[in-house]
């Protein structure tokens, strides 16, 4: 699948004297008392200039242009320098830019405009149009660290990666197919990684299997493995990797399934997390564990009502076969703290409950966490970033939802509200008690568009939980 190949286009090195030069200002009145441009640029700057715009002179050389923006810096979620930027790359005429920025941005404020910039050229496609005409020279931000611009790169790599991941079709992204790319994407000689399905797997992950049995794909979990250095803190992500989700018996209408091949998008998440991480060489220990199967109909359906013994010998009660992913999670969570090593943090990503939507609406994860320190630093992370999660409580009072008078768990409660609350509460049961979790219920799917962020797929809360890490751990 050479379109889901990490390239994204919308930045050269090329220094070229016939390269065209935009001036980004915070103040256009600053730019226009200085001496940066002549007497008859500032004519042309007050006389057609407006607010918002992106000015661009006409033609003074061949083919050479001069464009004037001023962006306001802000982290204003739909307002954000990130935003404003990729807004600002969709004005300018194509071409290749040199970029001047007026000394009052910091490295973050051209960071975050590096970004934007970048995230503007996404288009998801299975024909991978290439021929792209606007560019951003990065010789020309002489003041800039290249390391900066790598990781800015690295990073933009992560989220079309995932946003690629996401948009593919069910039947193109199947879960041996799934498997197929995973393991190409994780192409090191310190990248240890392990498979588990087959004859063995409905003793081993009796809930996976259980999920996957109705396909006719096999269920399965992939296990990756990064070691840095054997004394950093062991940090294990997970991701649900439902690669369409019928509902099961319970099965959705027809509306309802139509953004469905979107119910691996956690896995997406965390699996372009924990390559953004490797490539930064983050000084942590990895562990990526993507549990993958199809909740499909057949006669091998799991059924409501159904008791299923899970991998740590808890018996489930299927309270509704299009609550899967919990299933799938809960027996991955348990895998994870297995072992002698210690766990530092567990972190799982999951399209998991439409209560989170309705309480938070589709821009906004919900985050559950055991941790209040580390809730907090990503809540204060995501809204820097102009990613935006918000924290829901692990509220203990309804667990007694999830008790059933016949010794078992139920999979979602008998409340009928609440429900994004009791799906992190029927996870919670499989975290020790000492173990750090935090537990993102995404949408992983933008329903409208704006620049940088077109109608598709999302890889929401990549940037909160990657400064996190960095903040705590790196």
């Amino acid at each position: 699948m050479n379109f889901l190949n990490n390239d994204f286009f919308g930045f050269t090195n090329n220094s070229s004297k016939k390269n065209s030069t935009l001036f980004v200002v915070d103040n256009l009145n600053k730019l226009v008392e200085s001496k940066t441009i002549t007497q008859k640029e500032k004519n042309y700057i007050n006389e057609f200039y407006k607010n918002g715009d992106v000015f661009t002179k006409p033609d003074f050389m061949k083919n050479v242009l001069l464009s004037i923006t001023v962006l306001k810096k802000s982290t204003i979620h739909r307002n954000s320098t990130i935003d404003n930027s990729a807004k600002i790359s969709k004005k300018l005429k194509n071409r290749t830019w040199n970029i001047k920025f007026s000394a009052n941005f910091s490295e973050t404020d051209i960071y975050d405009f590096l970004i934007g910039w970048g995230l503007s050229f996404y288009k998801f496609s299975l024909n991978k149009d290439k021929d792209n005409k606007k560019l951003l020279n990065l010789k020309s931000l002489k003041t800039f660290p290249v390391t900066l611009q790598n990781h800015c790169k690295t990073e933009l790599k992560g989220i079309f990666l995932a946003r690629n991941l996401i948009n593919l079709p069910a039947n193109m992204l199947n879960p041996s197919e799934y498997e197929k790319i995973i393991k190409k994407n994780f192409k090191n000689k310190n990248i240890h990684i392990n498979t588990y399905k087959g004859n063995n797997f409905k003793s081993q992950f009796p809930l996976i299997y259980t999920v996957g049995r109705s396909s006719e794909y096999q269920p399965r979990l992939i296990e990756i493995n990064w070691r840095s250095k054997k004394n950093n803190p062991n940090i294990i992500i997970i991701g649900k990797g439902i690669t369409f989700d019928s509902g099961g018996l319970d099965i959705k209408p027809s509306s309802g399934m139509l953004l469905m091949k979107k119910d691996m998008g956690g896995s997406a998440v965390a699996i372009a997390l924990s390559k953004i991480l490797i490539e930064l060489n983050f000084k942590i220990n990895l562990k990526l564990l993507i549990p993958i199967a199809e909740n499909a109909i057949s006669e091998k359906s799991m059924r409501p009502m159904d008791v299923v013994y899970s991998r740590n010998k808890t018996p489930v009660e299927i309270g509704n076969t299009d609550a899967e992913g919990r299933l799938i999670l809960a027996d991955t969570i348990t895998f994870a703290q297995e072992g002698e090593t210690k766990v530092d943090l567990i972190i799982d990503f999951a399209t998991l409950t439409g209560a989170a939507r309705v309480a938070l609406g589709t821009e906004m994860p919900a985050l559950f966490s055991n941790n209040k320190k580390i809730a907090k630093t990503i809540i204060d992370r995501s809204l820097k970033t102009n990613d935006p999660m918000w924290e829901l409580p692990l509220f203990n009072s309804y667990k007694r939802f999830l008790k059933n008078e016949n010794g078992t768990l139920s999979s979602t409660g008998f409340s009928g509200t609440g429900g994004a609350i009791t799906a992190a509460l029927f996870l919670q049961n499989f975290v020790k008690e000492n173990i750090n979790w935090v537990h993102i219920d995404m949408m992983g799917w933008n329903l409208t568009e704006r620049p940088g962020y077109p109608k598709g797929g999302e890889a929401s809360s990549i940037r909160a939980i990657l400064y996190t890490l960095n903040e705590l751990f790196n």
